[in-house]
């Protein structure tokens, strides 16, 4: 990705459109896209330089004013969480079509990072229709997809599995009761895991993309895959062959036409309000409870704080997600 000049500044408040709705912004969750490529236009040579542009597209907040479509079904004082462009400050402009209620018990903080994360890895399973019984493998699970890898998957009923270091393996055991937990810096479990061929019915790989400090794990973890098993990535594809069809799927799908390379699944976030709503779901039945949170920078303290979060991120040892705040309480009554 591109290196950004990540820093603090002051923008006027947006103006809403009528599809659309205004927030005063509690909590933004921070993502590693963020950094490694970072959303149209905000690292393209020259127009970088035009203006300032916000980052961040996880938001929870209050609404303070609605657009007057029909997909605005939000009214103001509403506490909800959404997704859109430049999102980091402390008013932001989402779309309805992609605003939902704060489900069940979830705070601010919480909600925010329900956004990429939580819908990647809801979209991850529908599309590849994971059941009740199956076998799922998910690698990163302590991280922010991998949190909710391990979470739904368990929720749905499927036998998980989850990749982790040696000093996250009690946190991802507490993601969702009868986890299966492998330690990657030990040499012995994952060598019983590799040993274990063809067993898994999907590989959920949060970690592996082309990025030169990321590990490619597919070559090593393919054969415990079952012949007829998917394997899930969401980085940027290690082969760009991989990434070229996996763009050229965006499209095919359509036309049901499958132009990846058998039992490989790479996909663009598609976000919706039905998704959003079926995620919710998960947390207002009770089948999840909560979004763990690495930690949380208050970005009204200091202009240091939003590059803390981002050197936060770009470590790899955030467990949970990555929230910002602008100096209010993210209580649901807050």
């Amino acid at each position: 990705g591109f290196e950004i000049d990540w820093k603090m500044a002051k923008v006027p408040i947006p103006h809403h459109s009528q599809v659309s709705l205004l927030l005063r912004v509690k909590a933004v969750s921070v993502n590693p896209s963020n950094f490694k490529h970072p959303m149209v236009f905000t690292a393209w040579p020259f127009l970088r330089h035009i203006r300032d542009w916000p980052v961040g597209y996880d938001v929870s907040g209050v609404v303070l004013s609605v657009g007057t479509s029909s997909s605005c079904d939000v009214k103001v004082g509403d506490h909800v969480w959404g997704m859109s462009l430049g999102v980091a400050g402390e008013y932001a402009v989402v779309p309805c079509a992609w605003v939902a209620p704060i489900p069940g018990k979830l705070t601010h903080a919480e909600a925010a990072g329900l956004g990429v994360a939580g819908l990647t890895s809801m979209q991850a399973y529908e599309r590849n229709s994971v059941q009740k019984g199956q076998q799922v493998l998910v690698i990163g699970a302590s991280g922010g997809c991998g949190q909710f890898g391990v979470g739904l998957a368990g929720a749905i009923g499927a036998n998980v599995t989850g990749v982790c270091g040696t000093q996250n393996t009690d946190f991802v055991r507490g993601l969702y009761p009868g986890v299966s937990v492998v330690d990657y810096k030990s040499k012995t479990e994952m060598d019983a895991l590799v040993e274990k061929k063809q067993s898994f019915d999907v590989i959920y790989d949060t970690v592996s993309s082309s990025a030169p400090e990321d590990p490619n794990y597919e070559p090593t973890l393919r054969p415990v895959l079952k012949p007829d098993g998917t394997y899930i990535t969401i980085g940027p594809c290690p082969d760009v062959l991989d990434q070229i069809r996996g763009f050229l799927d965006v499209l095919t799908r359509f036309f049901q036409l499958r132009v990846q390379r058998p039992g490989y699944d790479w996909f663009l976030l598609a976000p919706s309000k039905a998704l959003m709503k079926r995620l919710n779901g998960f947390f207002d039945s009770g089948a999840l409870t909560s979004v763990a949170i690495d930690s949380v920078y208050d970005l009204t303290q200091s202009e240091d704080m939003i590059q803390l979060a981002i050197k936060r991120m770009k470590s790899r040892r955030a467990v949970g997600k990555i929230i910002l705040t602008f100096g209010n309480d993210t209580s649901i009554s807050g």
